[in-house]
């Protein structure tokens, strides 16, 4: 049997094993955001280590490395990459510049978004995904916004912070204006969702 098909065969078997819905003890809670009424919405998610924990007993030779660091005002935004039989996937994670907890933490964000990409907790963003557009949704999405060029990397790394600095879920907030996660948005959707966040009023 033909090299290519087999090693695409392998990657199949990993994603497909990656991609199983988790067993609900590790499965966490947080407020996602806060809805018009000010209600608290909660969302799930797991720890870093769990993904990590996941891409050990799949697939061992996985490995990572951090990519990027770019300081924005008080955030710094990590990017991290996972690397699987030599398919690369990238995530970015941001926290507070001046606190080492922050920065760790960020690198761990940025790991767990770069797993999502090779199907690991995938479920429960598109769970999210349905609680949060049982709200008010903006019928929007990137086809519609006439430019086909990907977001940058210095877009992503704004959406997360500002995001972050306001205590929304960035992903969340792109699925439910456009219906696609925030790697996938092209530049003009990224800019409109910069808008959107930075437009966004907290209550006290």
């Amino acid at each position: 049997m033909d090299t290519a098909v087999v090693e695409e065969s392998v990657m199949e078997g990993i994603l497909a094993s990656l991609s199983e819905p988790l067993p609900e003890k590790v499965v966490k809670q947080r407020v996602g955001w806060i809805g018009a009424n000010g209600e608290e919405r909660w969302i799930d998610y797991i720890d870093w280590h769990t993904a990590a924990d996941i891409l050990d007993s799949v697939c061992p030779d996985w490995s990572h490395e951090v990519r990027d660091i770019i300081v924005i005002g008080d955030l710094v935004a990590v990017t991290a990459a996972i690397t699987i039989k030599g398919v690369t996937r990238c995530g970015i994670g941001v926290g507070q510049v001046f606190d080492e907890k922050g920065i760790k933490g960020a690198e761990h964000d940025a790991l767990k978004r770069a797993a999502v990409k090779f199907g690991i907790a995938r479920s429960l963003y598109k769970r999210d995904e349905r609680k949060r557009n049982n709200g008010n949704t903006l019928e929007s999405n990137q086809n519609e916004a006439g430019d086909d060029r990907g977001v940058t990397e210095k877009q992503l790394s704004a959406i997360y912070a500002i995001a972050k600095a306001k205590s929304l879920d960035a992903r969340l907030e792109a699925m439910a204006l456009f219906r696609s996660e925030p790697e996938q948005l092209s530049r003009k959707a990224a800019s409109d969702l910069i808008d959107h966040l930075r437009n966004i009023r907290i209550s006290a």
